[in-house]
């Protein structure tokens, strides 16, 4: 009996160590001028989504990523952190998905790393190096100490949210400026029942991006957190909408040719809320 592949990511000491296909691929699709700093393997997963998940590598480089997955055609993109519009990251139990979205000669360029979450210290380092070459982070005492202040208020209403936003979004140097909570949102129905409209969410402001932080489901328990993050370079606008009884809240990015939204269900007041905080801003980071 063959031995079942280790299904958990995994550090690549060598380019030389990948399989032969993908080191064709990252000579063909890295830029010349870029050198390897870490590569990471994410092993295939055939259980863990109908179709199963194929197997995929994730290497940093001098300025940016290159996400290659295995198939018929193998694909590789190449990602600049200077083109980087948002990150969509899902963590549900033991299911990761990674999105990087970027913005490459005028056109849309998006990467999904799917992998086990027991190595989300390994994704976490490689999304570290990643956006710090992006951001300015700001080490200092100051941002600690206001990072600590804000955590703390938000403690007071969701622990869960607070170790949410601050172990997954916040970046090391990055200065939290403050938060809007959206309790989940129920409509009553038939006196004794309700239906779920929207999760438990936050919209957060630092000095570097706007982070949404949600919950995977509005139904019942939930176990995981979807997190998006924008950098404040490339956010156009903040705006709401009318839906229904609520609000339907966009976070409209722009990057060259490229324009894009994320969104949130909120209610009026919460949706008002987000946009003081956002208009609230000194100037763009």
């Amino acid at each position: 009996m063959m031995p079942r592949e280790n299904p958990f990511p995994f550090v690549v000491k060598a380019l030389t160590d990948l399989p032969q296909e993908f080191q064709q691929a990252v000579q063909s699709y890295l830029p010349e001028e870029e050198s390897i700093h870490s590569i990471l393997m994410l092993p295939p997963q055939p259980f863990m989504k109908r179709g199963g998940v194929p197997r995929q590598a994730l290497l940093s480089t001098t300025h940016g990523m290159l996400h290659v997955q295995d198939g018929k055609p193998l694909t590789a993109n190449y990602l600049p952190a200077e083109s980087l519009i948002y990150i969509h990251h899902k963590l549900i139990l033991l299911y990761g998905s990674l999105e990087v979205a970027v913005e490459v000669n005028g056109e849309l360029v998006r990467a999904i790393a799917e992998y086990n979450t027991v190595g989300q210290y390994l994704l976490d380092n490689t999304l570290r190096q990643f956006l710090q070459m992006r951001y300015n982070p700001n080490l200092d005492e100051t941002t600690r100490e206001q990072n600590k202040a804000i955590l703390d208020q938000l403690n007071k209403e969701s622990f869960k949210f607070m170790n949410g936003l601050r172990l997954y979004a916040l970046r090391p140097g990055e200065r939290l400026l403050g938060y809007v909570f959206q309790p989940r949102i129920k409509e009553q129905f038939l006196r004794f029942f309700s239906r779920p409209i929207a999760p438990t969410s936050i919209f957060a402001l630092t000095d570097q991006s706007i982070v949404l932080v949600e919950e995977d489901k509005a139904r019942g328990a939930s176990y995981g957190w979807v997190i998006t993050i924008c950098p404040r370079k490339v956010v156009l606008n903040v705006e709401s909408k009318p839906m229904q009884k609520w609000q339907k809240f966009s976070v409209l990015l722009m990057k060259n040719n490229v324009n894009m939204e994320r969104n949130l269900i909120l209610e009026h007041d919460t949706a008002l809320a987000c946009k003081a905080l956002w208009a609230s801003r000194i100037s763009p980071a």
